[in-house]
């Protein structure tokens, strides 16, 4: 069983697990919540928005698979904490006994394959006393019939939950790395007055511990269209030769049209990107195609991104940034999100 690696959890997931007896600090299983998503599609709407899936509605067998899956990451977990404790008394060893020592764990070590045993085999007392009025099953005998309709507990306690995929497909981040772009109310006020205006969402950042500020914006269906199109621009030029050229180009594009302004903690506008002028861009006969983005981009290459180490800190804000747009159309479709903004 694959585990979370250092899962942020929100009240949301907290709640949704403290259901199945999950306690703060207990380990998550990674497939369990793709899990939860697929079985709550099969459930009638719960009442409830405080939680992703309402154990009250759930069938008995599927709570406590959920209950097994749990325990199962508390085993896991406790055996991976002594392998890392002892890796940890390993390395306090100096290099020329370290040899010496394994092997002498290796012969101490006792494994415990009882209750292994017992699971494949069963209990001995369990197993019904062969007589002659009782003859043994053969292979001849019939297989055993088939589960009845309706039979839920059964179905969902085989069922085995997909595997996660570790990247999003979209936008490259880790899957099993601590996602921090968590919406505030405020994010989602200022995010649904954007959809109702047909404007931009706006959010600033802070760097160098606040001495300089820099402001975000969404970007307009549009420039994401001229975007893509100037990408199918620059393979045909042969500028693009891999998958992580494009890659890189097309956040750099991004960039390009999402930075609106740097200034410091007072107020001091450092440099200010106008935003891509879409409906004033006239192409020519010669060159239908051509689109402002290049234009852009080393508009504000010379401007703002200088220095690699300013590129790369906007940049990092800025994937916390699409993130967090992302989560908010996500969280669009459930109704949690209306919470405390109505």
């Amino acid at each position: 069983m694959e585990l979370v690696d250092n899962p942020y959890v929100s009240d949301f997931t907290r709640k949704t697990l403290a259901q199945f007896g999950w306690q703060d600090n207990d380990p998550i299983p990674a497939d369990l919540g793709e899990w939860l998503v697929k079985v709550k599609e099969t459930l009638p709407t719960s009442s409830r928005t405080d939680i992703l899936i309402d154990a009250n509605l759930m069938a008995p067998g599927a709570v406590e698979f959920v209950k097994a899956q749990l325990a199962e990451a508390k085993s896991v977990a406790a055996v991976l904490d002594k392998q890392k404790e002892k890796q940890q008394q390993l390395e306090k060893i100096a290099p020329q006994i370290r040899g010496q020592y394994e092997s002498v764990l290796r012969q101490l070590e006792v494994v415990d394959d009882r209750a292994a045993q017992e699971s494949a085999s069963g209990p001995a007392e369990s197993a019904p006393a062969k007589t002659e009025d009782a003859p043994a099953q053969t292979e001849k005998d019939p297989a055993p019939a088939p589960a009845a309709p309706g039979e839920t507990e059964t179905a969902l306690a085989a069922f085995s939950p997909a595997p996660v995929i570790p990247f999003c497909p979209r936008c490259g981040w880790n899957m099993r790395q601590k996602f921090e772009s968590v919406p505030t109310e405020r994010d989602k006020e200022d995010f649904l007055a954007t959809i109702l205006g047909n404007s931009r969402f706006r959010k600033t950042y802070e760097l160098f511990g606040g001495k300089i500020v820099i402001t975000l914006r969404s970007l307009m269906a549009e420039e994401n269209r001229l975007i893509y199109r100037q990408l199918v621009l620059d393979q045909a030029d042969k500028q693009v030769a891999t998958e992580a050229e494009w890659y890189l180009r097309f956040q750099d594009y991004r960039l390009a049209c999402s930075l609106e302004r740097v200034a410091t903690a007072a107020g001091k506008v450092l440099a200010e990107i106008p935003e891509l002028n879409v409906s004033g861009f006239k192409t020519s006969e010669t060159e239908p195609f051509v689109t402002p983005i290049p234009a852009q981009l080393q508009f504000v290459n010379k401007t703002a991104l200088g220095h690699e180490a300013t590129r790369r800190l906007i940049a990092q804000n800025l994937s916390n940034f699409q993130r967090l747009v992302e989560a908010m159309e996500a969280m669009a479709l459930e109704p949690s999100f209306w919470d405390g903004i109505q």
